[in-house]
């Protein structure tokens, strides 16, 4: 085949013409191991497939050149509107561009242009295309105005939707009705009820009912409000920024003493004010100054736990229980459900207002209730009374130690160490060694050290009836002696476990008339009773503590008011 293209190529060669260089048979340098030498054959034609690929190729790109212009033209920013190419249609182009028109360009409309619009030639013969006047109002010479649609003489409206926003309106409504008038009304607090609670109770909002009683509290604490007090509270009808009907209250007084009222009112801009009458701004209570309180509540579990729940000091509960003991037995007979009532704060009579007293005590059990007033006689003693003037000093204590149980009763008993029976003359409180021993009665000292099979004991005669025995303790209070005298409740020794004895506990006798009887049975005759003037100055006393009592708030409520 090679040497038949290369005759074809000879003979088409013309004579004298130069003949293509012989290649050389061999390459100068020889292919590197693993390829093919290379063909020496300049005539040597390419497969079929190369040609086809290249033509592919061509044929590709030359198809992408036209549809993208195509698209551009008609989509593209600079694409003509076809008004334009209308009125270019409709132009008398020919004298600008009469090659185009000999070329058989399709114009539609045409119309001949006026001399001033000729084309010029210029030497060379090529058309000349004049220059336009920008200044001129008509920039496109080659389109009349009658060509277009539009004139001075002939305005059109172009419509069109403007679609409008719609906003969420912000408007204040501001009504022309006249609200009603303010209305008074008194209440008075019920009990457990909170200020705040009543007032919206009565259809003043939330906000409004906790601004007004914030307000108060810097003149005075509004948790030391007793349930009962009369409150005169002014409500108004008014329309909020919403237009909306709300109560208002406007202004509120109440008495927090006898002798002073305090009142709240609002100002135009809704804002609470508190002020005593008659007294300047922010001038405080004279009963925000605390210094009486009153606590009352059931025994619970414990008298001292409970109390001490209600912030009473502990030497308000000892002088409490002192009082009772003589006549209860705190042990086993006050239950859980009795109540007590106790009001305490600084003395009546006298200067000092360090130390707080006692004032009343109440307590009640199994419903029976027993009443005692503090009260200071003509020749200086103090002492608590009943409601009648008895004093509640008896002769005898109930129970010598604090805190015991009963371990034995009075009567025949088996005796733990002798084993058989025998008169148990007293009674025995389970206590632990070292406890505390108190003198059931005023009286003198007939025996104090060891006495037989009762151990270290203490006698003490207390008048020509009364007698009283203790014994088993572990050692004697200082200043216990034979013959000397001891108070009511003072401190004559402490629980041990000497003499004949099988534990740390305290036996405990009273005799009457040299005969013993059941110290837990036994009625001490009273103390002293009022009567007389000094009758009549208990009862002015009393009244003026039960006043006192009503107005006077709980320590647990000034705990509570305290930030």
């Amino acid at each position: 085949m090679n040497d038949r293209v290369e005759r074809q190529f000879r003979a088409r060669t013309p004579a004298g013409a130069a003949r293509r260089p012989q290649m050389p048979s061999k390459p100068l340098l020889p292919a590197p191991a693993g390829i093919a030498e290379p063909s020496t054959d300049p005539f040597e034609v390419e497969p079929a497939h190369h040609r086809w690929l290249l033509t592919t190729c061509v044929a590709g790109i030359a198809g992408s050149l036209v549809v993208g212009s195509a698209v551009l033209g008609i989509f593209g920013e600079n694409a003509a509107p076809r008004d334009a190419y209308a009125a270019v249609e409709k132009a008398s182009l020919t004298g600008l561009y009469p090659d185009s028109a000999r070329a058989g360009s399709s114009v539609i409309g045409r119309k001949e242009l006026s001399a001033t619009y000729q084309p010029q030639a210029d030497a060379s013969g090529q058309p000349v295309v004049p220059e336009r006047d920008l200044n001129n109002a008509n920039l496109y010479p080659e389109i009349s105005s009658d060509d277009l649609p539009y004139s001075e003489e002939r305005p059109v409206v172009i419509d069109a939707e403007i679609d409008s926003v719609e906003e969420e309106e912000n408007i204040t409504t501001i009504t022309k009705q006249v609200p009603p008038e303010p209305t008074d009304e008194t209440f008075k607090l019920a009990k457990g009820e909170t200020l705040i609670e009543a007032l919206t109770d009565r259809g003043v909002g939330q906000e409004a009912a906790k601004a007004l009683v914030a307000s108060i509290n810097p003149v005075y604490p509004a948790a030391m409000i007793k349930p009962g007090t009369a409150f005169e509270l002014t409500l108004d009808r008014q329309y909020d920024f919403y237009g909306r009907e709300v109560i208002f209250p406007v202004e509120l007084s109440f008495k927090p003493g006898p002798d002073e009222t305090l009142t709240v009112q609002s100002d135009e801009d809704g804002r609470f004010q508190a002020a005593i009458e008659g007294a300047g701004a922010g001038t405080k209570s004279q009963y925000a100054q605390v210094n009486h309180f009153n606590a009352r509540a059931k025994v619970g579990s414990s008298l001292y736990g409970t109390a001490k729940d209600n912030k009473i000091p502990d030497y308000i509960i000892a002088e409490f229980t002192r009082i009772f003991a003589y006549d209860v037995d705190f042990q086993r007979q006050v239950k859980a459900t009795d109540t007590f009532d106790v009001f305490y704060g600084n003395p009546l009579t006298g200067s000092s207002s360090k130390r707080k007293v006692l004032h009343f005590a109440q307590l009640t059990l199994d419903g029976k209730t027993r009443t005692y007033y503090r009260y200071t006689t003509s020749d200086g003693q103090t002492d608590y009374y009943d409601e009648q003037g008895r004093s509640a000093q008896k002769s005898l204590l109930k129970t010598p130690v604090s805190g015991a149980r009963l371990t034995s009763g009075f009567g025949m008993r088996l005796h733990p160490l002798l084993g058989y029976s025998k008169m148990h003359a007293g009674v025995d409180f389970g206590v632990p060694t070292g406890t505390p021993i108190r003198s059931a009665g005023t009286g003198v000292v007939e025996i104090a050290g060891r006495h037989g099979a009762f151990g270290i004991a203490v006698e003490i005669k207390h008048n020509n009836r009364y007698e009283t025995l203790y014994a088993h303790m572990s050692k004697l209070a200082a200043g216990i002696r034979q013959g000397a005298k001891v108070n009511q409740g003072q401190i004559i020794g402490y629980v041990g476990s000497t003499g004949r004895s099988t534990g740390p506990h305290l036996h405990y006798e009273v005799h009457v008339d040299g005969r013993p009887v059941n110290p837990t049975r036994i009625n001490a005759a009273g103390g002293k009773q009022l009567a007389g003037k000094e009758m009549m100055k208990f009862k002015q006393m009393k009244q003026r503590v039960v006043a006192m009592m009503q107005q006077a708030p709980s320590a647990l409520q000034v705990a509570e008011a305290k930030p």
